[in-house]
């Protein structure tokens, strides 16, 4: 499959239309896709923001040609009804035919235990998710109204009157064995989180591909797609601490524990070290730096990357892929 570079377009880190104007100019530049953070906390409180995604998109999509758009990650069980996740999704896809998809997952504390109260187990969350992806599914395939009752969500004679004319591909958010296994076998493709290649390779991947093949697919046809983080700067350890704003994301208590407050997420952050984010970010000097960045992940299996930029000098570390996008492309 071949490799893709997208950039992930934070509306958590910067202003809606910092990041619209990103988003154009990273499309200038040749990426192939725009992803954006689906949120309602962010994962940083200072000098943070929390915008709405499926506002943004719509925006964004009119104020690019031809990139493919999605989020990542959206949460269709809590704060989101899936049919609700299924109507808006539908409709972006009908306005701009073939640049519009959805990457879901069973999603954080920080952002549903804010507007619901609730935090089910990962077990729960995980089941109310494929639960979710049913009755989304069922939405847009069905010509006729659709009844259904389930464990966690009823429809009633529900039925999608805009649709578009071709499927909405959907990517699955799994990191850990069985979230990975989850994805393959209900996702369209994978989508994960910057993780250690050796990981990715011997964990993520390769359940991932199990899954897909319980489902009867062909996971070779299925994209690995992975949302990381980068920052390029002359100076490199500055480079590196640039990309504070998403240490929270390397600790693993931010999504096991019921931890809905930006400003404590924050804390643990900050306790992060340097070695942990270059380990798990993408951190170079230059444009030869970021391709073997880059090429360190592909070789552990991803293929298509979803670049979110902490560069200190933001719209740098846009333009360096006018270098960077030709040497990695297959």
């Amino acid at each position: 499959m071949k490799t893709q570079i997208g950039y992930f377009a934070s509306i958590e880190q910067y202003r809606p239309m910092d990041a619209l104007e990103q988003a154009v100019r990273a499309e200038n530049d040749g990426f192939d896709s725009i992803w954006v953070d689906d949120h309602f906390h962010p994962w940083y409180h200072t000098n943070a923001q929390a915008g709405q995604a499926w506002a943004w998109m719509g925006a964004a999509l009119q104020a690019t040609k031809k990139a493919f758009f999605s989020t990542c990650i959206t949460c269709p069980i809590m704060r989101y009804n899936p049919a609700v996740v299924a109507q808006t999704f539908a409709t972006l896809r009908q306005m701009y035919p073939g640049r519009v998809g959805i990457a879901v997952g069973a999603g954080e504390a920080l952002n549903e235990v804010p507007v619901t109260g609730e935090w089910p187990s990962v077990p729960v969350r995980q089941d109310m998710t494929v639960e979710a992806i049913e009755v989304m599914r069922k939405l847009w395939e069905s010509n006729e109204p659709v009844s259904f009752k389930g464990k966690y969500y009823t429809l009633d004679n529900a039925f999608l009157y805009t649709k578009p004319d071709d499927e909405v591909p959907l990517y699955f958010s799994g990191m850990g064995p069985k979230g990975a296994q989850l994805a393959g076998k209900y996702g369209d493709h994978l989508m994960t989180v910057s993780a250690e290649p050796s990981v990715l390779k011997t964990v993520t991947i390769p359940n991932f591909e199990k899954g897909a093949r319980e489902a009867g697919k062909d996971p070779s046809k299925m994209e690995r797609a992975m949302l990381v983080w980068y920052a390029v700067d002359p100076d490199y350890e500055k480079a590196v601490e640039a990309l504070r704003f998403w240490s929270g994301c390397l600790v693993p208590s931010m999504f096991k524990y019921r931890v809905c407050n930006a400003k404590e997420v924050e804390l643990h952050a900050n306790l992060v070290g340097h070695d942990m984010m270059k380990g798990n970010f993408m951190i170079a000097t230059d444009a030869e730096g970021m391709i073997k960045e880059i090429e360190r992940f592909k070789a552990a299996g991803i293929t298509h990357f979803c670049l979110g930029n902490s560069s200190p000098d933001v719209n740098a570390g846009i333009d360096i892929f006018k270098e960077v996008i030709p040497a990695v492309k297959d």
